[in-house]
């Protein structure tokens, strides 16, 4: 074995040795270092064969470091004595490491802090080592390159402790293949101090991962990636541009603004989209919608961080992610990437400052943009707390997230089972965790709290693992969802495994502990507290409650590490995880204290909405009566201002949801005072009446809309029920053309039984002029009802055929997105109208085409030359995907094409291109630049060529050819021979204002 990979594999071990120390967090053991720490740790096992297979593991892992440190190019710049002695003297600082540095075992270590942390565990290495000049350089980017290694590894690996080892013996092969990956995946160093590169690993180790409460589940559901479970939401733009859809994917509309304003409701994955793009932008790895954001940096800044200081300045943006290798960064390093374009400034919730310092945000985030406005910017905030023209003068684009469809919320509910699934090491656990899933779903589809719940991705993500955890019983309500999850979180997960934690305080009192810190800031209007002010708001509260026999310190460090309620994302700053528990808790310590007067007092501020809802949840029932009178009694007080009258009715109303108990004179006494409010005329009004239940249904349908608003706002209201009594009321709009009311009616379908609510309310809509858009294929059977479709166009995923086309003989138009495996065609016989047809996938049965009077056709070019010698006579249109080769459409009669587009697999070339007669323009699309030649000896139609890619367009084989219209996509597109094209002829591009034409 040659010198240089044994010093590779001697040095992989020591980094795989350190790797394990960081990963069992055990300071002890840790700090003896060398190969004791896992020696150590195998003697946690209780047999000679587990002892051993643990053992190699490390060597194997030791062995996927080595392939790494022998791929370094820089290896190549030393002669081989140096490269080998540069090698051991970083395996000598490694073996000299004893881990004692507490932040060496968090969860945010990064590899400048380790790097220098080794460094002084083992200063003056290269000289003792002898190294020459080269050899130190290459000292020092081992050393680094090492120290990510190691991280990586760490991270890749299950929970410590005897059931993270346990669990490494279940699954070792497809953890090496993690650490393996995540090993590739780190981008290429550009020298020891590369600062860019640690920082983004940095970003994306802290950011990519979900982490659900800390609650009674295995590490592998407490902890997954985001990337695993992450789900493309639905956002509606408040001015909608013409390239995006009403509601679009959160994607597309990031894709659309350089600039980006974000509201959502509490809980509806605001935050989690900022997470997803900067571990993109960390790594690199943008979907092609979003490849203009390629190769920037991302700096998360999360506002609750400067409640209580001012906002930060670009030096200190490393403060929330990064704050170990801040010293490291050159000066101005960010204000360059700012200035560049490459920064995207993720700015969190600026629901979570006081109100009045959302105009200090605003003008400190003007500034910001005016002194760096090529920067990226995306901001995120509850509606109440701005509206969406707040950042239209900085030019924002507003968009909104809307509550998950019931389509997203199975495909929300999959994804997390397969992180689940992720994790298992058999067969079996794999299919057990199925089961489980389809039995959620089949909760879900039975019960309207739940899919009430659901729609909100921290909600459904909850039921996903109380579901799990509880094998299947599911609560009955939203306030015992709540019971039952701090159940969980305070006393079952360590009671059940047996963990000594002390002191030990009982559920009581720490339910006690945490309504209290909960109602505190609620009531001081702050998003979290310094760590001491804390402590001392629980010693107050411990002074009447002697049976907790702890100091306030040690009570607070239970209540940090154990409950998983409360984190310090900052150091010396406390807040919790989630507000809706914190509402939750707050709610119930108002009751307790008896603050119903303040409760009415603040029921109309936005932050306090659900904190009143819950607190009709938690009263007794004289409790609830006097809460809710007295939310009636201030609603018709004509001091109280009218626009918080309307609300208190609503807060009035949506407490019925949460009371399990009220009087029949109190239900009909809030009717009475919130029949006024309906048609609804808000959004709040429409989530309200939704929640209140049947009798909201009577109150809508004893009014009439006066406007289209309210007409979307009324179905919006019942969507939620999912009651078959609302279908009368749905059904009044049935008939209704107006292109918000039909989209409404639409998004409601998947609420109600699909059949009975196609042919109840759909059956003789209008659509929009006929045309129909399926995203879910529960609902493809049930088109057979709606009489005056026409156009249809079918983006659900997992389609298995079109067979459902055969109920549908009026069909015009016909598109199809890609299914998992080809689609037969041959239902498509019994469309003797399908003037239209585009497939995206493959498919089977081409021959009926020609039996259609289609006029426009878009289809896989290697299946459309099976009708060779066949004839499509009315064909006007053709558009071919996966184009290679264009010969074979010399051999289909096409008498009547005029159009013709190609889009070109990778292999494309052409000597020639047959050009039927007719035809009028002809289109190219291409990612890679083809051999343009075959166009010179096309001499009739227009010509265009959209090029989708970055590579640069030589145009020069096309010199003197009139009418060649260009189009570039991609900012790094580069044309030349432009100026060479003849009359007529013109270069688009959609990054610039500008226009090359002749």
């Amino acid at each position: 074995m040659p010198g240089l990979e044994v010093a590779a594999i001697s040095l992989g071990a020591a980094v795989a040795r350190v790797a394990c120390g960081v990963w069992l967090g055990d300071h002890r053991m840790a700090a003896e270092g060398g190969a004791s720490v896992i020696d150590h740790a195998a003697e946690r096992l209780t047999s000679a064969r587990e002892r051993r297979r643990f053992h190699r593991i490390w060597e194997e892992a030791a062995e996927v470091v080595a392939e790494r440190l022998l791929a370094l190019r820089e290896l190549g710049d030393l002669p081989p004595n140096e490269q080998e002695a540069a090698l051991h003297a970083v395996r000598e600082t490694f073996e000299a490491a004893a881990l004692t540095e507490e932040d060496l075992f968090k969860q945010d270590l990064d590899a400048g802090y380790l790097d220098r942390y080794l460094r002084a565990q083992d200063p003056g290495r290269p000289v003792r080592a002898g190294l020459a000049e080269g050899g130190v350089r290459l000292y020092d980017l081992v050393l680094r390159e090492c120290a990510a290694y190691a991280i990586e590894a760490a991270r890749a690996l299950p929970g410590a402790g005897i059931a993270g080892i346990t669990e490494l013996l279940r699954r070792d092969r497809q953890i090496l293949d993690e650490i393996r990956a995540m090993l590739e995946r780190l981008p290429e160093r550009r020298g020891p101090h590369d600062f860019e590169r640690d920082y983004r690993q940095l970003v994306a180790n802290r950011l990519d991962q979900v982490e659900f409460f800390g609650v009674t589940l295995s590490e592998s559901s407490r902890r997954y990636p985001l990337s695993v479970a992450y789900l493309s939401l639905t956002a509606r733009a408040a001015r909608t541009p013409d390239d995006l859809l009403a509601g679009d994917q959160v994607e597309r509309v990031l894709a659309r603004s350089d600039r980006l304003f974000v509201r959502g409701q509490a809980g509806t994955g605001k935050t989690t989209l900022l997470h997803w793009v900067a571990v993109h932008s960390a790594r690199d790895t943008f979907p092609d919608r979003l490849a203009a954001w390629q190769g920037t940096v991302p700096f998360f800044l999360p506002l609750r961080r400067y409640a209580a200081s001012e906002l930060p300045a670009p030096e200190a943006f490393l403060q929330e992610v990064g704050r170990h290798i801040a010293q490291e960064m050159a000066p101005g390093w960010v204000q360059r990437q700012l200035r560049s374009g490459r920064a995207i400034v993720l700015l969190d919730g600026v629901d979570e400052l006081a109100e009045d310092r959302r105009d200090e945000v605003k003008r400190w985030l003007t500034d910001l943009i005016t002194a760096f406005p090529r920067a990226r910017y995306v901001v995120t905030s509850r509606p109440a707390a701005a509206p969406e023209d707040w950042l239209a003068a900085a030019g924002f684009l507003a968009a909104e997230l809307e509550p998950m469809t019931p389509t997203q919320v199975r495909a929300f509910t999959h994804r997390w089972h397969e992180a689940i699934r992720s994790g298992c090491a058999t067969e079996p656990e794999r299919a057990e965790v199925t089961e489980q899933e389809q039995g959620l779903l089949d909760a879900l589809d039975r019960h309207r709290h739940l899919r009430q719940l659901a729609g909100y991705p921290l909600l459904c993500a909850l039921l996903c693992a109380l579901h799990r955890d509880r094998r299947g019983q599911l609560p009955g309500n939203r306030m015992e969802l709540y019971e039952i999850a701090l159940h969980m979180l305070l006393e079952r997960r360590d009671r059940e495994r047996r963990v000594d934690t002390q002191p030990v305080i009982g559920r009581t009192e720490q339910t006690l502990l945490l309504s209290d810190l909960a109602y505190w800031l609620i009531r001081n209007g702050w998003s979290d507290a310094a760590r001491d002010d804390a402590i001392d708001r629980l010693a107050a509260k411990l002074r009447a409650m002697p049976q907790v026999k702890a100091e306030a310190a040690q009570v607070y460090r239970v209540l940090l590490e154990r409950t998983g309620l409360l984190r310090e994302q900052v150091e010396g700053r406390v807040d919790f995880v989630h507000r809706s528990f914190e509402e939750y808790l707050a709610a119930k310590q108002a009751v307790d204290e008896g603050d119903f007067g303040v409760l009415r007092a603040h029921a109309h501020e936005p932050q306090w909405h659900e904190v009143v809802v819950m607190a009709a949840g938690h009263a007794s029932a004289a409790g609830r009566e006097t809460l809710l009178g007295g939310l009636l009694a201030r609603g018709r007080d004509r001091e109280t201002p009218r626009a918080h009258r309307d609300l208190l009715g609503l807060v009035a109303l949506a407490c019925l949801e949460t009371s399990p108990e009220r009087s029949p004179e109190l239900e009909r006494t809030i009717r009475e005072a919130t029949a006024k409010l309906v048609p609804p005329q808000g959004e709040a009004a429409a989530r309200a009446l939704g929640r209140a239940g049947p009798f909201a249904i009577d109150l809508m349908m004893a009014s009439q809309p006066n406007n289209e608003y309210a007409a979307v706002l009324t179905i919006e209201a019942v969507r939620e029920s999912g009651d078959p009594a609302a279908l009368p009321l749905l059904a009044r709009f049935g008939g209704d053309s107006r292109h918000s009311v039909v989209d409404a009616l639409v998004r409601a379908w998947s609420h109600f039984d699909p059949e009975e609510y196609a042919a109840r309310v759909l059956a003789d809509s209008p659509l929009h002029a006929g045309e129909l858009t399926v995203d879910d294929a529960r609902l493809l059977p049930a088109l057979r009802w709606l009489r005056r479709l026409t156009h249809l166009t079918v983006a659900a995923g997992g389609l298995d055929g079109v067979a459902f086309v055969r109920d549908l003989p009026a069909l015009r138009a016909l598109e199809v997105a890609a299914s998992p495996g080809p689609l037969d065609l041959a239902p498509l016989a019994g469309l003797p109208d399908l003037t239209s047809l585009v497939v995206a996938g493959d498919v089977t049965g081409v021959r009926v085409l020609t039996g259609l009077p289609l006029r426009e056709l878009a289809i896989s070019a290697p299946r459309v030359y099976e009708l060779d010698g066949a004839e499509l006579p009315a064909l006007e249109s053709l558009t071919l995907y996966h184009v290679t080769t264009v010969e074979p459409l010399a051999g289909i009669g096409l008498p009547a094409m005029t159009r013709l587009d190609l889009h070109l697999g990778g292999a494309w070339s052409a000597d020639r291109l047959p050009v039927p007669p007719g035809l009028r323009r002809l289109a190219l699309h291409f990612a890679t630049p083809p051999d343009l030649r075959a166009l010179r000896e096309v001499t009739g139609p227009v010509i265009s060529i959209h090029h989708h890619g970055h590579g640069p367009l030589d145009l020069s084989l096309l010199a003197g050819r009139a009418n060649v219209r260009v189009h570039l996509y991609r900012r790094s597109a580069q044309v030349v021979g432009e100026r060479e094209l003849g009359p007529g002829s013109l270069v688009r591009s959609a990054w610039e204002d500008g226009l090359t034409s002749r």
